[in-house]
């Protein structure tokens, strides 16, 4: 099988300090790979790197068998093919939630607006808020920003999801809807790479989880692998820490 993506020594400074140090990850067609590790180990910026909303230092990206980091990539049809859902939703405040699932479709695709909608509703559907399109996101819960999110992105017939802490701004109470859809979405086939600390749906999600740690990964297995014999001691110290 021919990866979907192949990270190749990617590698990222901030004001001369490393964050990525010579990343390489293969992701292949309907995997869901699950990035783990503490605060400021990489995780994000490497999916920022990924769609380009942080812009890489060195090294290869190539998906779908094209280089990212290529000068003429085409970024607005990258990111059509790869959705990206945020910590704290980036909702457009002033568009319903069906403008929000729409704009992207119509301005990058070229969408008519009828056929947007009707992407755009089935989209919503998908994630349970259908009965919601003509309310103005304000109004919404986290748990619910946070699926019109998702479905925002469905709309745009991603061939990878990119999901950044998806939970990590929401009550309790509101991370199982939003895992819920993810887990929907996992069983759906979509390829999808999730930064999380929600270590239950990754042991029960998962293909493979990437454990990163000062900017590089330190090991990488099945849930069952890497949760019950990691191989590294930093492996192990990071979920000794988690459990307590």
């Amino acid at each position: 099988m021919t990866p979907i993506l192949e990270i190749r020594n990617l590698t990222k400074s901030f004001d001369g300090v490393p964050v990525l140090k010579g990343i390489d990850l293969d992701v292949d067609p309907g995997e869901v790979v699950c990035v783990i590790g503490s605060s400021g180990s990489g995780k994000s910026t490497l999916l920022r790197c990924l769609n380009l909303l942080e812009e890489p230092d060195g090294g290869s990206i190539r998906f779908e068998e094209r280089e990212l980091t290529d000068p003429a990539t085409d970024v607005d049809r990258l990111r059509a093919d790869m959705g990206m859902v945020f910590q704290s939703f980036n909702l457009f405040r002033n568009m319903s939630v069906l403008g929000n699932c729409t704009i992207a479709q119509r301005k990058v695709k070229g969408k008519a607006k009828a056929a947007a909608e009707t992407r755009a509703i089935q989209a919503l559907s998908e994630v349970g808020m259908a009965g919601f399109a003509s309310q103005d996101p304000a109004k919404l819960s986290g748990g619910q920003k946070q699926r019109v999110a998702i479905a925002r992105a469905l709309s745009m017939d991603p061939q990878i999801m990119l999901f950044d802490e998806p939970t990590s701004a929401l009550d309790p109470e509101m991370v199982g809807e939003v895992l819920d859809v993810m887990k929907a979405l996992a069983a759906s086939g979509m390829t999808m790479i999730v930064v999380t600390h929600e270590m239950a749906f990754a042991r029960a999600v998962a293909d493979r989880v990437v454990f990163m740690d000062q900017g590089v990964i330190v090991e990488s297995g099945t849930p069952e692998a890497l949760f019950l014999k990691p191989q590294e001691e930093r492996t192990a110290a990071f979920l000794r820490r988690y459990r307590a």
